[in-house]
C-alpha cells in the first residue's frame, strides 16, 4: 500500500472512532438530564389511611417505597428506630428523567438539647407529587 492509501485509511478511522465517541457522549448527557420534580411534604394526618396504616407496620425499619393513590404519588423515607426524639429530614433532591423519579433525602439530628426525648422515634417523610409511571428510586 502506498503512504497516501496508508494516510486516507488513518484519516478515516480516525473520522469513524471519533464519530462512535460523539454519539455515546451525546446519548449519557440525554440520559443524565433530570428535572426537578415538585412536592408537597404530607402532614401526619393527612396521609392516606391505607399507606398511614403501611408505614406503622414496617417503621422501626428503614422505608423506602412509593404508593400511587388515584392522580397523587406519594414517595415515603423512613430511617427506621432511632434511640432518641428530635430528629428531622431533609430532601436533597427531587427529580426524574425519561425513566425513573428520583428522591434522596438526609437525616437531621436534634438541632438543640430542648428537642431530644428520652424515647425512640421513627422519622419518616412522606412527599405527595403528580403520578408517573416510571421507576421510583430512594437513596
Amino acid at each position: 500500500m502506498t503512504d497516501v492509501k496508508k494516510w486516507i485509511w488513518l484519516c478515516l478511522a480516525a473520522c469513524v472512532v471519533l464519530i462512535g465517541l460523539a454519539g455515546c457522549q451525546s446519548r449519557e448527557k440525554a440520559e443524565n438530564q433530570k428535572s426537578e420534580v415538585e412536592f408537597t411534604v404530607v402532614a401526619k394526618e393527612e396521609i392516606p389511611k391505607e399507606l398511614a396504616a403501611e408505614i406503622e407496620k414496617n417503621k422501626q425499619g428503614e422505608i423506602r417505597m412509593a404508593y400511587t393513590d388515584g392522580e397523587d404519588q406519594y414517595l415515603i423515607r423512613g430511617y427506621g428506630e432511632q434511640k432518641t426524639g428530635g430528629y428531622s429530614i431533609s430532601v436533597v433532591e427531587c427529580s426524574e428523567d425519561e425513566t425513573a423519579v428520583y428522591l434522596d433525602t438526609r437525616l437531621l439530628g436534634p438541632a438543640n438539647k430542648e428537642q431530644i426525648t428520652k424515647e425512640p422515634s421513627y422519622p419518616y417523610i412522606v412527599l405527595k407529587i403528580e403520578a408517573r409511571q416510571k421507576e421510583v428510586m430512594i437513596q
